[in-house]
C-alpha cells in the first residue's frame, strides 16, 4: 500500500470508527467493509470524504461570518432578534453562494487558523451586552415580584 493510499485508509478508518461514515461518506460503512475494499474504492471514498469535509468546514465558516456580522452590528445598532437576522442571512441564496466561494478559498489557504477564528466567533455568540444583562435581571425581578403578589 503506497503512502497516499495508506493515509486515505487511515482517515477512512477514523471516520468509520467514530460513527461518521453516513455523514461524511454518504452511506454506513463498517470497518469490515473498509478492510474488504479495493484500492480504487478506498480512493473513491476518500475523495467523497474530502468533498464532504470541505463542505462542512465551508458551511461552518459562513455561519461564523453571519454570527460575527450580527454580533458586531448589534453592538452599534439595536437589532430586535439577532438569531432571526442570522437565519435570514443564511436563507439568502445570493449572499450565501458568494460567501461560499470566498470562504472555500480561505479554508484551503489558512487551514488551522480557521479553527482559531471559529473558536472566537463561537465565544462571541455567548457574550451578553450590558443592556441584555440588565434586561435579564429586570425580567427576573419582575417574575419574582409577580410571584409574591
Amino acid at each position: 500500500m503506497d503512502k497516499i493510499l495508506n493515509k486515505s485508509y487511515k482517515t477512512l478508518y477514523i471516520v468509520i470508527s467514530t460513527g461518521q461514515s453516513k455523514e461524511l461518506l454518504g452511506k454506513t460503512i463498517t470497518l469490515d467493509g473498509l478492510n474488504k475494499m479495493s484500492d480504487e474504492e478506498i480512493k473513491a471514498y476518500y475523495k467523497i470524504y474530502e468533498v464532504s469535509y470541505a463542505q462542512k468546514i465551508n458551511d461552518n465558516l459562513i455561519d461564523a461570518v453571519y454570527r460575527m456580522y450580527a454580533f458586531v452590528l448589534n453592538r452599534y445598532l439595536s437589532i430586535d432578534d439577532t438569531k432571526k437576522l442570522v437565519e435570514d442571512l443564511q436563507n439568502n441564496y445570493i449572499l450565501t453562494s458568494k460567501l461560499k466561494s470566498l470562504t472555500g478559498g480561505l479554508a484551503a489557504t489558512l487551514g488551522k487558523f480557521v479553527a482559531i477564528a471559529e473558536l472566537g466567533t463561537t465565544t462571541l455568540k455567548h457574550i451578553k451586552r450590558p443592556q441584555e444583562t440588565e434586561l435579564d435581571n429586570t425580567q427576573k425581578l419582575n417574575k419574582e415580584l409577580c410571584k409574591e403578589q
